[in-house]
């Protein structure tokens, strides 16, 4: 696997694991539906300004983790 592939899989990993426990603590009651909202939008924005330090290659696995998160806001 290369640095590449690497990354996005733990990224993937990462999000997975981030999501599930969201859900878990909207169903415990521990969040609210717009606190969920705020925390992606806050991962959205902190991923953005990642990206705006990294190096043009790694484009594509920003873009893919960008998707995912605009995918749980759509929710």
């Amino acid at each position: 696997m290369d640095r590449t592939d690497a990354i996005a899989a733990s990224g993937l990993v990462s999000t997975a694991v981030l999501a599930s426990l969201v859900q878990m603590l909207v169903v415990k009651g521990a969040l609210s539906p717009e606190e969920v909202q705020d925390i992606y939008d806050t991962a959205l924005f902190m991923l953005e300004k990642q990206q705006s330090a990294a190096p043009p290659e790694m484009d594509p696995v920003y873009a893919a983790a960008r998707s995912v998160i605009e995918e749980m806001l759509s929710r």
